[in-house]
């Protein structure tokens, strides 16, 4: 039977016992960061490593809004790239029919199916002028990008009628990072690349050939001029698609060293944590064997 025994707050029987509840709440604590790999599960544990890794948690997510940012812009350019590169072939292929239209030998008809083939790439020019990103929105009507950049008139002209500034022209805070406006590239007026196919189609249909030639020589001089502006545009895209692959290797510098120093902040030394661990529960387990072997029986035994 038991030894009766006299239990108070000072007894060394409670004591031994609150010393192994700690043991125990230790190891498994420890046993918790071991399995997540992190040296705190709960910001009490660690206030200062707590703290620093909220504040790089948040700069990450600031650095990951800028790489988002940085796609977007990277994908509009490159749907602009496309586009100009489309325009540039149409305005190509009409120079090659004004030269070839320039020529006496060519009949009434043969001018007349040259004509369809400039209302095809009047067309296309259209096309490329209003294309859109991946949002719908339109690449170079500037900031009034919800509604095509230019419209066809009643006439048959097409007219500009985006806002002369670009959408979005920052991203991650570097600018240039935004197709340049319709103007720029294609031209608005008289002076815009569609106009300068109208004045091909209406020198087809001259019949004088002295006038058609002046005609031509006028077309062929605003077919360079447009083909120049969008040469200008492209290395403007080709820019601005360099400053963006620049940041975008900045950023991901710079989430790959905050993600450094997270792992810093709440990584756990696993080798030291399971060497201590182990010799936490060999303390804990010496503890109980210590316990069991002067008080035989429980503490409810011996207070019963």
């Amino acid at each position: 039977m038991p030894t009766p025994l006299s239990v108070n707050a000072r007894s060394p029987l409670l004591a031994q016992a609150d010393r192994m509840g700690a043991l125990d709440r230790e190891v498994e604590r420890l046993g918790r960061q071991i399995a997540l790999g992190e040296r705190f599960t709960t910001p009490s544990e660690d206030p200062a490593a707590a703290n620093r890794a909220a504040q790089l948690l948040r700069l990450d997510s600031r650095l990951e809004a800028d790489q988002r940012s940085l796609t977007r812009a990277e994908g509009r350019l490159a749907l602009a790239e496309t586009a100009v590169g489309t325009a540039s072939s149409a305005l190509l292929r009409a120079r090659e029919l004004a030269l070839m239209a320039a020529s006496d030998t060519l009949t009434p008809q043969d001018r007349q199916v040259i004509a369809r083939e400039v209302e095809v790439l009047r067309t296309q020019l259209l096309d490329a002028a209003n294309a859109r990103d991946e949002s719908g929105l339109h690449l170079f009507a500037g900031a009034r990008n919800g509604q095509p950049a230019y419209v066809q008139l009643p006439d048959g002209s097409i007219e500009w009628q985006g806002f002369d500034r670009a959408a979005g022209a920052e991203a991650a805070g570097i600018g240039g990072t935004a197709a340049p406006p319709g103007p720029l590239l294609f031209g608005a007026g008289d002076g815009s690349a569609f106009a300068v196919l109208g004045d091909l189609a209406e020198a087809l249909a001259e019949s004088d050939p002295a006038l058609r030639q002046t005609q031509m020589a006028g077309v062929l001089s605003g077919l360079e001029r447009a083909t120049d502006r969008l040469l200008d545009g492209q290395s403007r895209i080709g820019a601005g698609r360099a400053r963006i692959g620049d940041e975008a290797d900045r950023l991901a510098e710079a989430r790959l060293q905050t993600a450094e120093a997270l792992s810093a902040a709440k990584g756990l030394d696993m080798t030291a944590a399971i060497t201590r661990l182990d010799a936490l529960k060999t303390t804990l387990e010496a503890a109980q064997a210590s316990f069991a072997h002067i008080y035989d029986g429980t503490l409810f035994d011996r207070i019963g």
